[in-house]
């Protein structure tokens, strides 16, 4: 009797063993990327140092040919899974017989277009930001451009986070309109409204004039926006995008998620105008300040 089950014990073990994924190994992981310039490879090498880091050893593909030349490297490799960063490597893998093992990385998209981490910005994270920085906030007005969006609405933790509102326009002038309805009328300075990041600069000043008056908090996910009249900035961290990657690539269904992993930016002169002091150790917080 217990020869038995200890034969049917080794027979289980055989089973399992021979359908584990690649015999039990980890799978073949390949992370494609353009090629690039200098400025840019570095943000390239900063997100794929920080999927390593998530999930050991990558193989590298620098894509620089059509699909056809792409198919034959990914033969070549085999890959279990692959992490396409940017959005032209992502519609050149998107014609090859890999589409349904691709994760997309640093790119704008939504879940209809694309499985993996968008670099639309987390907004309990965002939320996270602000109750560290701001805790005086208690609403937050996010403005954008439907189509244009680079923060998406993540239920926020109850009663630990501001207010968030998001208020979009069907197109640039009806986004115009709203936020200048929003700043003009609605916001006061208890407030902070996400300004659009494709706003255009002659608006962006003019907001800008309304908010200094009122005294009204303006933020921005557009880092360019930041030297005129915007509080604070906020980005994505390009080690822990990678590190979200690599997590999100190791799960059975990986889906869509918006970027976790968050920097900010900060205008000492506008704080100083608002009457926002910060502590050494809060200031170092910072990875961006200018003025």
């Amino acid at each position: 009797m217990r020869k038995g089950i200890y034969k049917g014990l080794l027979l289980c073990l055989f089973v399992i063993s021979i359908s584990s994924p690649a015999n039990g190994k980890e799978p073949r992981i390949v992370i494609a990327y353009p090629a690039s310039e200098t400025s840019q490879a570095l943000t390239y090498t900063h997100v794929i140092d920080g999927i390593e880091k998530a999930v050991g050893h990558a193989e590298r593909l620098e894509v620089t040919e059509g699909a056809d030349t792409v198919q034959a490297q990914l033969d070549r490799l085999h890959p279990d899974k692959v992490i396409a960063l940017g959005k032209k490597v992502a519609g050149t893998i998107n014609k090859t017989s890999y589409l349904k093992l691709m994760l997309v990385g640093l790119a704008h998209f939504n879940p209809a277009e694309y499985n993996g981490v968008s670099l639309t910005l987390d907004s309990r994270s965002l939320g996270t930001q602000l109750s560290r920085f701001v805790p005086s906030v208690k609403r937050v007005f996010v403005v954008q451009q439907a189509g244009h969006q680079t923060i998406e609405s993540v239920p926020a933790i109850s009663g630990t986070q501001p207010t968030l509102e998001i208020r979009e326009g069907s197109d640039q002038l009806a986004t115009i309109r709203l936020l200048g309805h929003i700043v003009g009328e609605e916001a006061t300075a208890t407030d902070a409204v996400f300004i659009p990041a494709n706003l255009p600069i002659d608006i962006l000043y003019e907001v800008a004039k309304v908010a200094w008056d009122k005294k009204i908090m303006l933020l921005s996910t557009n880092l360019a926006q930041l030297d005129t009249g915007t509080l604070m900035g906020f980005y994505p961290d390009e080690l822990a995008l990678g590190e979200q990657l690599g997590q999100l690539v190791t799960k059975k269904n990986p889906g869509f998620e918006s970027t976790r992993g968050v920097n900010s930016a900060l205008n000492r002169k506008v704080a100083q105008h608002l009457g926002i002091d910060f502590d050494p150790a809060t200031l170092d917080l910072f990875t961006v300040k200018i003025k």
